[in-house]
């Protein structure tokens, strides 16, 4: 199973508002706003999600930029516990009917989530705030949704070559961007994510939802294929070819970009389903790839102790992990799910690459795996 995804022209509704319904499998959630930017960048971001106008969806969200709250209404939180909503972004929280209310001084923005009436209000003092909230709000309800029917986070590459899902894994600074990007470049695969998927067992299938976001590549990577070698920022191209690949911050490509990864007649799509699984390893000083199958019980320990390389042993539980606005399944439940998608995982062929910073020996070795699978 895989869904295409494609653009759709703003729609303005009655009132100067925009809205947008997103959709991901069972999952929805609504949202309309009086920014027109900060629709047309959900929209943007949110590439892997279905959309349509505004229609019956599980979650509301109202986003609105009127100029900032009164004083009377931020004057409670003053004395208000403290929460983490985002990197080095706090809040602060009270109880509310039906749900809590979040004030986030740093930008200036009230938001009240009403779970009785499954709505959330956003109300923002400046366009800019509107641009942070609008895709992020969207994606949290949408993802919610899915981790609370069973999908788990799997901190992975994947792309689509001849119709089989390949699923790139492992923890920060393997490879796995520069493996997805030397495939779509050398293959003609079809991009389906760079960083992370939400995977789902269901009853005789396993299926990964895209957690869409933009994509980001060290500038090694990008040097090292010419047709992205001009995202290298100016300052940097001078760095010489050895030190290019530990060099920070990475490159970001937003998804509105994504075609210029692309060949051919590849697409961008909004799911898959794996049949085959890649853990990359590269090494800059590395001459030559090699390839060794990865047996089951590895495979399936490997998964199940880094949790889907959501937790590395050096940094500990990556931070997209934090459902501050919807709750997430209690540890039990997370556990169950996360066991049977690694038990669906680990059925599937599994190779390990190590390979220097050769694009074109990579994807070699890469099409060398999928045609072996299918043997």
């Amino acid at each position: 199973m895989t869904t295409r995804v494609g653009r759709d022209q703003p729609r303005q509704l009655p009132g100067e508002l925009w809205g947008v319904t997103f959709r991901q499998a069972e999952a929805s959630v609504s949202l309309r706003t009086n920014s027109q930017a900060a629709y047309t960048h959900a929209t943007g971001t949110l590439y892997a999600y279905e959309r349509s106008g505004l229609a019956d969806a599980r979650w509301h969200i109202d986003l609105l930029v009127d100029g900032g709250t009164l004083e009377d209404e931020v004057a409670g939180f003053a004395e208000a516990p403290p929460l983490e909503v985002g990197p080095r972004l706090m809040a602060a929280v009270q109880l509310r009917p039906g749900g809590h209310a979040y004030w986030v001084e740093a930008l200036h923005t009230l938001i009240v989530a009403d779970t009785t009436r499954a709505t959330i209000t956003v109300r923002c003092a400046q366009e800019a705030a509107a641009l942070h909230w609008a895709a992020r709000l969207a994606r949290q309800a949408i993802t919610a949704q899915l981790l609370e029917s069973g999908a788990v986070y799997a901190h992975t590459a994947a792309l689509s070559l001849g119709g089989r899902g390949i699923v790139i894994a492992g923890h920060r600074n393997r490879g796995k961007t520069t493996t997805l990007l030397a495939s779509l470049r050398h293959l003609g695969a079809d991009y389906v994510t760079n960083d992370r998927l939400l995977l789902r067992a269901d009853p005789g299938e396993l299926i990964g939802y895209v957690w869409p976001a933009r994509l980001r590549a060290g500038i090694g990577t990008l040097s090292a294929l010419p047709h992205l070698s001009g995202l290298v920022p100016e300052a940097q191209r001078a760095i010489p070819a050895a030190q290019r690949w530990n060099r920070r911050p990475k490159v970001a490509i937003e998804p509105w970009d994504f075609a210029r990864l692309l060949t051919g007649e590849a697409q961008v799509l909004g799911s898959l389903r794996p049949t085959l699984m890649v853990f990359p390893q590269l090494e800059p000083s590395r001459t030559t790839v090699s390839v060794e199958p990865v047996p089951r019980a590895q495979a399936h320990e490997e998964l199940l102790r880094t949790r889907l390389f959501m937790t590395d042993p050096g940094r500990g539980p990556s931070s997209h992990l934090n459902h501050w606005l919807w709750p997430t399944p209690d540890p039990q439940t997370t556990d169950s799910h996360l066991s049977r998608v690694v038990d669906g995982l680990a059925e599937l062929p599994c190779y390990r690459i190590r390979a220097g910073t050769d694009p074109a020996a990579l994807a070699h070795a890469v099409g060398a795996v999928v045609d072996r699978a299918r043997r």
